[in-house]
């Protein structure tokens, strides 16, 4: 009797454990991108207040013009 007859057999492992593992990186990777998406927004946001903003004081000047043109 020479070695050992048990031997374990590593495709029953395999074949659970990756379509758990591919679940888990969905999850992880559709997290990422729902955190990129709300970081993406808050800074649109931001620079659309900006951009707002600056177009509000461009008109406020132009009229100003055409009121001392008048």
């Amino acid at each position: 009797m020479g070695g050992n007859p048990i031997q374990f057999d590593y495709s029953v492992l395999l074949s659970v454990m990756f379509p758990m593992l591919f679940y888990l990186f969905f999850f992880i990777f559709t997290i990422y991108l729902m955190v990129s998406a709300l970081r993406f927004f808050k800074h649109k946001e931001r620079a659309d207040n900006e951009i707002l903003e600056k177009l509000d004081m461009l008109i406020k000047i132009q009229t100003q013009q055409s009121e001392n043109k008048s």
